[in-house]
């Protein structure tokens, strides 16, 4: 029987922390999206199996908070089944008119809809020429 050895390298446990950081995040981001157009904010979050009654969508200072939670009373072979998700998203530099955000779910996932800010939307400035 053989068996090899390799050098011991005190500096990888260094190396790997920061992918360990973007593992985390991935998780923690699981189920949640965050797309701009060049009118809206657009975040979606999974629900799936709940009804948009149990959903509840929040904005207080600065933190979009999506909660949704289902409980099935009624016992089954497994015993009582619920489901609940959390979201959480900062949106204190997003530019988002937040009076205005519409929220709706669709097949199992929240798409909240906030306007941008006329001050965020691109626009194009015309250049002119020094005479």
């Amino acid at each position: 029987m053989t068996t090899s050895l390799s050098p011991r390298d005190p500096f990888r446990s260094i190396f790997s922390f920061p992918r360990f950081i973007d593992e985390f995040d991935t998780q923690m981001q699981r189920g949640l999206k965050i797309r701009e157009t060049e009118h809206d904010i657009i975040v979606e979050a999974v629900v799936a199996g709940i009804p948009a009654d149990n959903v509840d969508v929040d904005i207080e200072d600065g933190v979009l908070t999506i909660k949704a939670e289902h409980k099935n009373d009624e016992k089954s072979q497994e015993g009582r089944v619920s489901s609940s998700y959390s979201y959480y998203y900062t949106t204190a530099l997003s530019g988002g008119q937040w009076d205005k955000a519409e929220a709706e779910v669709e097949h199992g996932v929240v798409i909240v809809k906030i306007p941008k800010a006329e001050s965020v939307k691109p626009r194009k400035i015309t250049v002119k020429a020094k005479k």
